[in-house]
């Protein structure tokens, strides 16, 4: 259902526009979302789907022009190996979902898990007077973990804007360290033994914070064991090259039934294929960049806010 809106852009008169009633957007903005998304939906395939069309089309004026002695092929061999393909482009697909979807799940333990260690942090940890320093020195440690965890899980390297939250020289021992992540974890484990020593805090609630911080190191275990073993080779491979040589025989077997309509039927078949493979590709390595990697600096955007607010609520409670 669509009704009119008025609109009174600065400096201009009353503009109708018609309005969506379901979703509250003008027809203008509605028109340009759904345009941006089939684009996005075309272009998620690449160059692939164009050249596939192209191969179509030469397949089909050569077969209605040019041709002579017709070439055809039976039907029933190209179906199963169309039903064959699916089952196998299935089964990787359900593999790569199950990584990517763990992958997940690791990230919101981290996320849960960095809330309790914070708490704990700021509740279990002595002051004297005011808020006891170490408090914020471990919370902003902690922040820097998550994003040097980020960078290590990409196989990148983690910005010069830890600097702010970790020692200078700490971050410098970065390229001799082999688990830089797991540096700072260690050194935070050091700074909370000190405070143990110190008398903030007795064994109880130091056996507490180690459990936190030995449930944080385990989420980081698996999304390594996730980055670091990839699937098995033909679990790639194959589903790719059974694609690639069914979406070159389709135009092929259909050309004979379907005549000029055969680039539009084979195109659509091998555009679902290939956007299933596509799919398989992308969520077998959550953490690196494609359209549905884990969106990690989101996710550290988060810790760092709920610690930095959680930080700020007990400062303004120590005053």
């Amino acid at each position: 259902m669509w009704v009119i809106c008025i609109r009174m852009p600065v400096g201009s008169g009353l503009v109708a526009w018609p309005m969506n009633y379901k979703t509250g957007w003008p027809l203008q903005e509605t028109i340009i979302k759904k345009y941006r998304a089939m684009i996005r939906t075309f272009t998620y395939i690449g160059w692939s789907l164009f050249w596939l069309l192209i191969w179509d089309v030469i397949v089909t004026v050569d077969f209605m022009l040019y041709l002579e002695r017709k070439i055809t092929l039976p039907s029933m061999p190209l179906t199963l190996l169309g039903s064959a393909l699916v089952v196998l482009t299935s089964f990787r697909n359900t593999s790569a979902y199950n990584r990517w979807w763990e992958a997940r799940t690791l990230w919101g333990a981290l996320v849960n898990n960095s809330r309790s260690f914070a708490r704990q942090v700021l509740t279990l940890i002595d002051d004297e007077g005011e808020l006891n320093p170490v408090k914020a020195v471990l919370l902003r440690r902690h922040v820097a973990y998550v994003e040097c965890l980020s960078a290590h899980l990409k196989g990148g390297d983690c910005g010069e804007d830890v600097t702010a939250m970790i020692p200078r020289e700490e971050y410098d021992r970065r390229r001799r360290s082999n688990n830089f992540p797991n540096d700072i974890l260690n050194e935070s484990a050091a700074i909370i033994s000190a405070e143990y020593k110190a008398g903030s805090l007795d064994s109880i609630r130091l056996a507490r914070l180690e459990s936190t911080m030995v449930e944080i190191s385990n989420c980081q275990g698996g999304m390594e064991r996730i980055a670091n073993t990839p699937l098995p080779y033909p679990y790639v491979t194959f589903p790719r090259l059974f694609i690639t040589l069914f979406c070159i025989i389709v135009p092929i077997g259909l050309v004979e039934t379907l005549g000029w309509f055969t680039p539009l039927a084979s195109t659509v078949v091998g555009f679902m294929l290939l956007a299933i493979e596509r799919i398989g590709t992308d969520l077998q390595s959550p953490f690196k960049a494609s359209e549905h990697e884990i969106q990690m600096k989101a996710l550290c955007a988060n810790i760092s806010g709920n610690l930095n607010s959680m930080l700020r609520d007990a400062s303004e409670k120590q005053r």
